[in-house]
């Protein structure tokens, strides 16, 4: 059963040329600005949510997304819907490229590391020095 926030997920999703909620695994297989429109609302829910359901359920459901795919097109995507100024949006998609996208890491703590947001600095700080 489905809770409140996978409703509206599913909902969202479905504005964006009726896309499937079941077909996020085959992300790939769709038109690419389709897909990609998919991955930004992904990414604005496991990234921009002030509540731990919405940004769960996100990290949940682009962790489905094919890696190669999301290596390929996630940064673009992100720079889209992210406020890489903001410490809050930064550090959940810092968190969210640990689980789903490691092999961005070093691009990510790259766009960070010279914010004027001392936060965002430290957020950089944080997740430097690990194998990535």
């Amino acid at each position: 059963m489905m809770n409140t926030y996978e409703k509206r997920l599913v909902d969202e999703l479905q504005k964006i040329n009726k896309f499937p909620y079941e077909d996020i695994h085959l992300i790939d297989k769709y038109p690419l600005c389709i897909a990609k429109e998919v991955l930004k609302v992904l990414i604005d829910n496991a990234c921009c949510g002030q509540n731990y359901a919405p940004i769960e359920l996100g990290r949940k459901k682009i962790n489905e997304i094919n890696k190669e795919w999301l290596n390929r097109y996630f940064l673009e995507v992100a720079a889209s819907c992210i406020d890489f100024s903001d410490e809050w949006e930064y550090r959940r998609l810092v968190e969210l490229v640990d689980l789903v996208v490691p092999k961005l890491m070093p691009q990510v703590l790259d766009i960070g590391k010279d914010s004027e947001n001392e936060e965002v600095r430290e957020v950089v700080d944080d997740y430097k020095g690990k194998d990535y």
